[in-house]
């Protein structure tokens, strides 16, 4: 179920974050784009770009991946649409010499490189299959994506010249970036070699962002055979250099890992090539990519300059929001059950087609259905006793002396046990659980609910009622009643013959003895047994409403396991809804569960107007509870979640502009006289504020060295917004940055990406620190690179710190 629950929440928040619903307008990317993933560390980063971009893009169809990594690395990446693969195999080994040895692997198998040549083509021309999608097809960009610490990324200069060369025949321009990503939080043993790789890769990069870079190489292969050049001359490889970790300028590593950096890189992506409207608002400040390249580099630097960014984002919780509604409306049905079970205590007996005097009449249809036994009792036969002697005893006595006990024996036989066996075959018990089962468990609006909480034992103030309570009052009533039966009876017995009117003898009876003995006999039958039997229907009636009470009492505890299947339901949705809220930033997650459990209150009364107080029960929305949940708990979630999103997530309350729903949030709880209100202004300052730190620099740079910065910081979002609008003003003729706009029409919240460039390799803490892992892995026979580097200038080498003692 929680599976289910979660799914529910990331589908509505993708469905509002879509133009379907009104929400965020989905960016378009203006030429082909494809992104290379460099090393089996890269998987994971393949596989969050990806969602993110299908999530984003309106023409993400056209996106095309490859991912280079081992055999053993690969298959998984690979299992999705537009995702190629190409594993080198041989390139495992012993760590001293992996990096190298998988660089020399690639230039030996000739078979692989051929297999790598036919992949690249096939991706090329499955970038022409999707022409359509985009504004331009003269350029392809391409995004090469690797860790720093991957011993694969040894292969990227080889890659992307290859790259460069294959898609430049169907292209007029082929641009490159490179986007490396950085992990410093690694807790385990081997960091100084992760560290090591890193700086390795780096040391190669510098090289390969020299103007003065070439690299020729035979590295296309047709199927014949033949070897034809690639060649690189006099320029940096690769556009733009960004790197990227997971620990930012002010030192602090980031609370989801990698994810953002993922974030970065699909907003990079977007940036350098959105499909822009005709027209500009020059008050945008649209990002000119040109500009920032030649901003960011510092005067007559010839080596290479790199850039890095930061990102955070204020939107909607919307998964939280999703899971919050879903609880509270669950908990209104619940409670609109628990409400429907409060009713007159006539009417619940109605409804049962229950009454005090149904079982006693129940009894007495069964007896009118048969002669009465007490009139088959004349005709037993009786003992020679002279009526004089009978007059002068009990009536026990006198039974004992004509039947001794024949007539209980007959009573018991043609009396007792046939009326006991015709009550049991009536099964009166079994109708009333039929009734109920019919007109109240399986009525939408009462269902397990109301019935679990009638046949509940009555607790004082109790507003229903309870069945098993006034069944249980008819039954001692007719106990007391029994007992003094009983007493009517034992009194009875104790009475003389001699005194009851029957027992007078006749005039004649002188002359004939037996002949005052037989009416006798008879009278005596009849006082006795007459009040036996009445008793006997007394005591079936007991028994009836005994066997009403243990039916109740057995629907009781089925219904106790439905309801407690309801509760569970209910934890479980209060428990996702309370994990969502948690997991998102204090400032954005303030009074969710208040908030929407208001407006959940306001909507239920706008629906209750409208269809009347048991819509939850209507088909078109849950329906029959019982009957959802006799299928599985998670037919009923399923249901809810139909309901939710049909007929609830379409009301204007959850299509409110971010800043709106945000201060409606953030005051929910406080009265009009509270002067503690947050207004529209301080709202914006704390929203500002949360992007500008969250969106810090995700690299650690060296300030001392770090001579030239250039910054430029961009919202995504609408520009008519009254917070972008108030982040423009914010500083205003003192900005130190470009500050621009990626106009969107954008409901659900606003992304800002901050970038920052100018900084060379050497002003990195990752490379500061990671040098002399560097170094003394070096000198401990460690080979990192498959090609010899220059010589570093001594000047550097200083500058970098890492002859330092």
């Amino acid at each position: 179920m929680r599976e289910t629950l979660m799914q529910f929440a990331s589908a509505y928040a993708a469905e509002t974050d879509s133009m379907g619903t009104g929400g965020d307008e989905l960016r378009s990317i203006n030429h082909p784009l494809v992104f290379l993933f460099v090393g089996d560390r890269s998987t994971e980063a393949l596989e969050q770009v990806y969602d993110l971009n299908r999530k984003k893009w309106n023409n993400s169809a056209g996106v095309v991946y490859l991912h280079i990594g081992t055999e053993a690395g690969t298959a998984e990446a690979a299992a999705r649409d537009n995702v190629y693969s190409w594993h080198l195999g041989g390139s495992g080994g012993d760590k001293k010499t992996q990096r190298a040895e998988g660089y020399r692997q690639f230039y030996r198998d000739e078979a692989k490189l051929l297999e790598l040549n036919v992949l690249l083509r096939q991706m090329n021309s499955r970038i022409s299959e999707f022409g359509r999608l985009y504004a331009s097809l003269q350029r392809v960009n391409i995004a090469v994506v690797t860790r720093v610490d991957d011993p694969l990324n040894a292969l990227v200069p080889e890659l992307t010249v290859l790259m460069k060369s294959i898609f430049g025949e169907s292209f007029r321009s082929v641009v490159v970036d490179l986007y490396g990503l950085l992990q410093e939080q690694q807790p385990g043993d081997d960091f100084a070699y992760a560290a090591s790789l890193g700086v390795s890769f780096m040391r190669e990069l510098d090289e390969v962002q020299r103007r003065e870079f070439r690299l020729a190489a035979d590295l296309q292969v047709t199927g014949d055979g033949i070897r034809l050049p690639v060649e690189h001359r006099d320029a940096a490889l690769f556009d733009t250099v960004y790197m990227i970790g997971d620990k930012d300028e002010r030192g602090l590593f980031a609370a989801g890992g990698m994810q953002r950096c993922y974030e970065i890189v699909c907003h990079l992506n977007l940036l350098k090539n959105r499909k822009a409207a005709d027209e500009v608002d020059p008050r945008h400040g649209a990002y000119n990519h040109q500009q920032f390249k030649q901003n960011m580099m510092p005067p007559g630097e010839a080596g290479g300059i790199y850039a890095s960014a930061g990102f955070a984002k204020v939107t909607r919780p919307n998964q939280a929001i999703a899971l919050t509604v879903l609880y509270h409306l669950y908990r209104g049905m619940l409670q609109r059950m628990r409400d429907n079970a409060v009713i007159h205590p006539t009417e619940l007996l109605e409804l049962a087609e229950l009454d005090p005097r149904k079982a006693e009449a129940s009894v007495r249809a069964v007896a009118g259905e048969r002669a009465n036994p007490v009139d088959a009792m004349y005709g037993l036969l009786y003992e020679n006793v002279s009526h004089h002697e009978l007059r002068s005893m009990s009536l026990r006595q006198a039974e004992a002396a004509l039947f001794g006990g024949n007539a209980r024996t007959f009573f018991e036989t043609n009396a007792v046990r046939v009326m006991e066996a015709a009550l049991e075959a009536r099964d009166g018990a079994g109708r009333l659980a039929q009734t109920l089962q019919r007109k109240a468990v399986d009525h939408p609006s009462y269902g397990c609910y109301c019935m679990y909480l009638w046949t509940s034992e009555q607790e004082r103030g109790a507003e229903t009622p309870s069945l098993i309570a006034m069944v249980r009052e008819w039954r001692k009533e007719a106990e007391r009643q029994f007992e003094d039966g009983k007493l009517d009876l034992e009194a009875l017995y104790e009475e003389r013959v001699e005194d009851q009117r029957y027992a007078k003898g006749s005039l004649l009876g002188f002359l004939s003895p037996k002949g005052q003995v037989k009416p006798l006999a008879r009278g005596m039958l009849e006082q006795i047994y007459s009040l036996k039997y009445e008793l006997l229907l007394l005591e079936l009636t007991i028994r009836e409403l005994r066997s009403y009470e243990r039916k109740l009492e057995e629907i009781h505890d089925r219904m106790k396991r439905y309801v407690q299947r309801l509760h569970d339901i209910e934890a479980v949705l209060l428990d996702a809804s309370r994990r969502s809220i948690s997991e998102t930033n204090d400032e954005l997650g303030r009074n969710i569960n208040e908030y929407y459990g208001h407006v959940v209150e306001v909507i239920a009364a706008e629906t209750e107007n409208r269809r009347g107080p048991q819509f939850y029960f209507d088909e078109r929305w849950v329906g029959n509870v019982t009957a959802l949940l006799e299928q599985s708990d998670e037919t009923l979630i399923d249901k809810l979640i139909a309901a939710a999103k049909r007929e609830w997530f379409v009301h204007p309350l959850f299509h409110q502009p971010f800043e709106q729903e945000l201060l409606a949030r953030a005051n929910v709880a406080v009265s009009y006289d509270n002067r503690e209100v947050l207004t529209k202004e301080e709202l914006y300052r704390d929203l500002y504020v949360t992007l500008e730190s969250e969106a810090a620099i995700r690299l650690d740079v060296y300030n001392y060295t770090h001579k030239h910065r250039y910054e430029e910081k961009y919202f995504f979002g609408d520009f008519q917004s009254e917070l972008i609008q108030y982040a423009y003003s914010v500083d205003h003729g003192s900005r130190t940055y470009k500050l621009g706009c990626i106009h969107e029409k954008k409901q659900s919240g606003v992304e800002k990406l901050n970038l920052m460039g100018g900084f060379r390799i050497a002003d990195l803490m990752y490379y500061r620190n990671g040098r002399r892992y560097y170094d003394s892995y070096v000198r401990s026979g460690y080979e990192f690179h498959g090609r010899a580097l220059p010589e570093e200038p001594e000047t550097e080498r200083r500058e970098d710190g890492h002859d330092e003692r």
